[in-house]
């Protein structure tokens, strides 16, 4: 197989190193544009800019499987067109969503098919945020992605709150879900902490898992015959996410499966995005 990696020379290089070990891949070309890589099997696009859904969609279009890394894209109608343009060219499209790609999230799903609640609560030191100058949206986006994804079904209910302060500067939001099955997810995240606290609580009818997202961990409690609740840790590695989502790209386009976050997975996700961002301007 042959990867075309579209980047900088410094990334592109990274990347090219989690590719290495793969007996499937037999050339590697780097280029900064399309229009450099050549004939290739598969396209690694790095484009954190406003027209990264351009670029992929022309790689798309020429028939190229694609992984983008960039933070989530939340165009909705360009999404849309990546997604259309995917099923008809019938290719794997997947992005650099981490909070879905991680390893720990992965061992999750793995472990808890059907959830029947996410409770996810995300602090954010608020000096941190100020300094990392990213939207408030973008936290939230991610928390509602990652739900959505595991969730796997149709949001059949959104409920909305946020800080109303006059600032740009972050804030407050807590998003409630409830999906057709009957399941649920509270969100809640604020860039106005003192701290930093991210986790996330899964329950199904067997087992309920706590993560906590900052060090890769997740806390399992389970049952045992005597109906007593009983608990076991489980650690991961979070410096091989890149590696471990290089993998899955390719396992995809192997298996002519979907991608672990797919074209159409951001699709359904931003559809819901602008029912909150609706309920927001009410």
């Amino acid at each position: 197989m042959k990867i075309g990696i579209i980047g900088t020379a410094e990334r592109a290089v990274a990347w090219e190193k989690n590719l290495g070990h793969h007996s499937i891949v037999n050339e590697v070309v780097i280029a900064r544009g399309l229009e450099g890589i050549g004939p290739v099997d598969a396209c690694i696009i790095i484009d954190e800019s406003d027209t990264n859904l351009v670029t992929l969609l022309d790689a798309v279009k020429a028939g190229y499987h694609c992984f983008l890394i960039s933070p989530l894209p939340h165009n909705l109608d360009a999404a849309e067109r990546v997604y259309h343009a995917s099923e008809e060219s019938n290719v794997v499209v997947q992005f650099s969503h981490w909070p879905t790609l991680a390893p720990a999230s992965q061992w999750m799903f793995n472990n808890v098919q059907k959830p029947r609640f996410i409770q996810i609560v995300r602090e954010i030191a608020h000096t941190a945020f100020l300094e990392r100058n990213q939207d408030f949206s973008y936290y939230w986006v991610d928390e509602l992605a990652f739900c959505i994804k595991w969730m796997d079904g149709i949001t059949h209910q959104v409920e909305v709150n946020k800080t109303q302060l006059r600032t740009e500067d972050g804030g407050a939001i807590h998003l409630f879900l409830r999906f057709d099955s009957g399941a649920t997810a509270n969100i809640f995240v604020t860039t106005i902490s003192d701290r930093h606290h991210h986790r996330r609580t899964v329950s199904n009818y067997s087992c309920v898992m706590e993560c906590d997202v900052t060090d890769q961990s997740v806390r399992i409690g389970q049952t045992n015959r005597d109906q007593h609740l009983f608990f076991q840790r489980e650690l991961f590695d979070a410096s091989r996410s890149a590696e471990t989502a290089a993998t899955q790209f390719l396992k995809a386009i192997q298996l002519k499966k979907h991608a672990p976050f797919s074209a159409f997975n951001l699709f359904r996700t931003l559809k819901v995005k602008d029912k909150i961002n609706k309920k927001l301007t009410m």
